[in-house]
Protein backbone atom coordinates (compact mmCIF):
# COMPACT_ATOMS: atom_id res chain seq x y z
CA UNK A 1 0.00 0.00 0.00
CA UNK A 2 3.07 2.26 0.04
CA UNK A 3 2.55 3.26 3.67
CA UNK A 4 5.32 3.62 6.22
CA UNK A 5 4.75 1.26 9.15
CA UNK A 6 5.38 2.25 12.75
CA UNK A 7 5.19 -0.08 15.73
CA UNK A 8 4.69 0.49 19.43
CA UNK A 9 6.58 -1.05 22.34
CA UNK A 10 3.81 -3.67 22.56
CA UNK A 11 4.12 -4.66 18.87
CA UNK A 12 7.88 -4.28 18.20
CA UNK A 13 8.61 -7.99 18.66
CA UNK A 14 5.12 -9.40 18.28
CA UNK A 15 5.31 -13.15 17.72
CA UNK A 16 1.69 -13.81 16.74
CA UNK A 17 -1.12 -15.64 18.49
CA UNK A 18 -2.61 -19.05 17.80
CA UNK A 19 -6.23 -18.04 18.45
CA UNK A 20 -7.88 -14.69 19.07
CA UNK A 21 -11.13 -14.21 20.96
CA UNK A 22 -13.27 -11.24 21.99
CA UNK A 23 -11.91 -9.25 24.93
CA UNK A 24 -8.26 -10.03 24.05
CA UNK A 25 -5.53 -7.63 23.02
CA UNK A 26 -4.34 -8.10 19.44
CA UNK A 27 -2.39 -6.02 16.92
CA UNK A 28 -4.33 -4.00 14.36
CA UNK A 29 -3.26 -1.44 11.77
CA UNK A 30 -4.53 2.12 12.11
CA UNK A 31 -3.75 5.28 10.19
CA UNK A 32 -1.24 7.52 11.95
CA UNK A 33 -0.86 10.44 9.57
CA UNK A 34 -0.55 10.84 5.82
CA UNK A 35 0.98 7.70 4.29
CA UNK A 36 1.64 6.08 7.68
CA UNK A 37 0.22 3.08 9.51
CA UNK A 38 0.77 2.05 13.10
CA UNK A 39 0.66 -1.54 14.34
CA UNK A 40 -1.01 -1.06 17.74
CA UNK A 41 -2.33 -3.48 20.36
CA UNK A 42 -6.05 -3.07 21.01
CA UNK A 43 -8.78 -4.96 22.84
CA UNK A 44 -11.38 -6.73 20.67
CA UNK A 45 -14.94 -5.52 21.28
CA UNK A 46 -16.82 -2.25 21.55
CA UNK A 47 -19.18 -2.42 24.50
CA UNK A 48 -21.50 -4.30 24.02
CA UNK A 49 -20.52 -5.74 20.58
CA UNK A 50 -17.62 -7.50 18.83
CA UNK A 51 -18.63 -6.81 15.24
CA UNK A 52 -20.61 -4.29 13.23
CA UNK A 53 -23.37 -5.37 10.87
CA UNK A 54 -26.38 -3.06 10.60
CA UNK A 55 -25.03 0.37 9.69
CA UNK A 56 -28.59 1.71 9.40
CA UNK A 57 -29.30 1.08 13.08
CA UNK A 58 -29.61 4.06 15.40
CA UNK A 59 -26.54 2.72 17.26
CA UNK A 60 -24.29 3.44 14.23
CA UNK A 61 -26.28 6.08 12.36
CA UNK A 62 -26.78 8.47 15.29
CA UNK A 63 -24.95 7.46 18.46
CA UNK A 64 -21.62 6.10 17.15
CA UNK A 65 -21.34 7.65 13.67
CA UNK A 66 -17.97 9.27 14.46
CA UNK A 67 -16.28 5.90 15.06
CA UNK A 68 -17.61 4.58 11.76
CA UNK A 69 -16.92 7.48 9.39
CA UNK A 70 -13.90 9.44 10.68
CA UNK A 71 -10.60 8.37 9.05
CA UNK A 72 -8.69 8.55 12.33
CA UNK A 73 -10.85 5.71 13.72
CA UNK A 74 -10.54 3.37 10.74
CA UNK A 75 -8.41 0.25 11.03
CA UNK A 76 -7.36 -2.93 9.25
CA UNK A 77 -7.42 -6.16 11.26
CA UNK A 78 -4.86 -8.61 9.79
CA UNK A 79 -5.70 -12.32 9.87
CA UNK A 80 -4.56 -15.59 8.33
CA UNK A 81 -7.77 -17.60 8.91
CA UNK A 82 -11.07 -17.10 10.72
CA UNK A 83 -13.69 -19.38 12.22
CA UNK A 84 -17.38 -18.97 12.76
CA UNK A 85 -17.61 -20.76 16.11
CA UNK A 86 -21.34 -21.37 16.19
CA UNK A 87 -21.49 -25.14 15.65
CA UNK A 88 -18.07 -26.47 14.76
CA UNK A 89 -14.49 -25.50 14.15
CA UNK A 90 -14.63 -24.74 10.45
CA UNK A 91 -11.84 -22.33 9.50
CA UNK A 92 -11.83 -20.16 6.40
CA UNK A 93 -8.95 -18.54 4.58
CA UNK A 94 -8.42 -16.32 1.57
CA UNK A 95 -6.66 -18.02 -1.34
CA UNK A 96 -3.39 -16.59 -2.63
CA UNK A 97 -3.26 -13.75 -0.09
CA UNK A 98 -0.70 -14.08 2.69
CA UNK A 99 -2.31 -11.66 5.13
CA UNK A 100 -5.76 -10.30 4.27
CA UNK A 101 -7.53 -7.82 6.58
CA UNK A 102 -10.95 -7.26 8.06
CA UNK A 103 -12.39 -3.74 7.69
CA UNK A 104 -12.24 -2.41 11.25
CA UNK A 105 -12.80 0.61 13.41
CA UNK A 106 -11.32 1.53 16.76
CA UNK A 107 -12.12 3.93 19.60
CA UNK A 108 -10.83 5.05 22.97
CA UNK A 109 -13.01 3.96 25.89
CA UNK A 110 -12.83 4.19 29.68
CA UNK A 111 -14.44 1.49 31.74
CA UNK A 112 -14.17 -1.99 33.19
CA UNK A 113 -12.85 -4.91 31.08
CA UNK A 114 -11.22 -8.25 31.81
CA UNK A 115 -7.44 -7.83 32.08
CA UNK A 116 -4.56 -10.27 32.37
CA UNK A 117 -2.78 -10.32 35.72
CA UNK A 118 0.99 -10.94 35.80
CA UNK A 119 1.76 -14.44 37.04
CA UNK A 120 -1.90 -15.50 37.20
CA UNK A 121 -4.05 -17.59 34.86
CA UNK A 122 -7.34 -15.87 35.59
CA UNK A 123 -8.18 -12.42 34.31
CA UNK A 124 -9.94 -9.91 36.54
CA UNK A 125 -12.06 -6.87 35.81
CA UNK A 126 -9.99 -3.71 35.68
CA UNK A 127 -11.18 -0.15 35.13
CA UNK A 128 -8.88 1.97 32.95
CA UNK A 129 -8.54 3.71 29.60
CA UNK A 130 -8.68 1.22 26.71
CA UNK A 131 -8.30 1.30 22.95
CA UNK A 132 -10.98 -1.00 21.53
CA UNK A 133 -11.69 -2.28 18.04
CA UNK A 134 -14.45 -4.09 16.19
CA UNK A 135 -14.80 -5.12 12.56
CA UNK A 136 -17.57 -5.00 10.01
CA UNK A 137 -19.59 -8.04 9.05
CA UNK A 138 -21.90 -8.58 6.12
CA UNK A 139 -24.13 -11.29 4.70
CA UNK A 140 -22.40 -14.66 4.35
CA UNK A 141 -21.13 -15.86 0.98
CA UNK A 142 -21.87 -19.37 -0.35
CA UNK A 143 -18.84 -20.93 1.38
CA UNK A 144 -19.50 -19.46 4.85
CA UNK A 145 -23.33 -19.67 4.78
CA UNK A 146 -23.59 -23.45 5.52
CA UNK A 147 -21.60 -22.89 8.74
CA UNK A 148 -22.86 -19.43 9.70
CA UNK A 149 -25.85 -18.33 7.67
CA UNK A 150 -26.18 -14.82 9.10
CA UNK A 151 -22.84 -13.12 8.56
CA UNK A 152 -19.15 -13.14 7.74
CA UNK A 153 -16.39 -10.55 8.25
CA UNK A 154 -15.84 -7.84 5.63
CA UNK A 155 -12.56 -8.90 4.00
CA UNK A 156 -10.22 -6.53 2.18
CA UNK A 157 -7.27 -7.72 0.07
CA UNK A 158 -6.92 -5.06 -2.63
CA UNK A 159 -4.49 -2.26 -1.60
CA UNK A 160 -6.70 0.40 -3.21
CA UNK A 161 -9.73 -0.81 -1.24
CA UNK A 162 -7.66 -0.88 1.96
CA UNK A 163 -6.64 2.74 1.32
CA UNK A 164 -10.26 3.66 0.58
CA UNK A 165 -11.37 2.07 3.85
CA UNK A 166 -8.66 3.89 5.83
CA UNK A 167 -9.70 7.20 4.23
CA UNK A 168 -13.07 7.06 5.98
CA UNK A 169 -16.31 8.70 4.92
CA UNK A 170 -19.72 7.32 4.04
CA UNK A 171 -18.77 6.34 0.48
CA UNK A 172 -16.28 3.74 1.74
CA UNK A 173 -19.11 1.87 3.49
CA UNK A 174 -19.80 0.35 0.04
CA UNK A 175 -17.00 -2.10 0.96
CA UNK A 176 -19.37 -3.84 3.37
CA UNK A 177 -20.07 -6.79 1.08
CA UNK A 178 -19.36 -10.54 1.02
CA UNK A 179 -15.93 -11.60 -0.19
CA UNK A 180 -16.10 -13.68 -3.41
CA UNK A 181 -16.71 -17.34 -2.61
CA UNK A 182 -14.28 -18.60 -5.28
CA UNK A 183 -11.42 -16.67 -3.66
CA UNK A 184 -11.82 -18.46 -0.31
CA UNK A 185 -11.22 -21.97 1.01
CA UNK A 186 -11.98 -24.08 4.06
CA UNK A 187 -8.73 -24.98 5.80
CA UNK A 188 -9.97 -27.08 8.75
CA UNK A 189 -13.15 -28.80 9.81
CA UNK A 190 -13.93 -31.03 12.75
CA UNK A 191 -13.70 -34.79 12.08
CA UNK A 192 -17.45 -35.10 12.67
CA UNK A 193 -18.11 -32.96 9.60
CA UNK A 194 -15.70 -34.89 7.35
Amino acid sequence: MDYDLATTSATDNYGGQENIYPNQDVPILRASGEGRLELAMMRWGFPPITNIRNLQSRWWRDVNREWMTEPKYRALVPFTAFAEPVRDSTWFTVKDVEIPCFAGVWRPWCGERLAEQPGKKRRVREERDWELYAFLTTEANDLVRPVHDKAMPVILTDPDEMKEWLSGGKASLRLQRPYPTERMAIVLQTLVDL
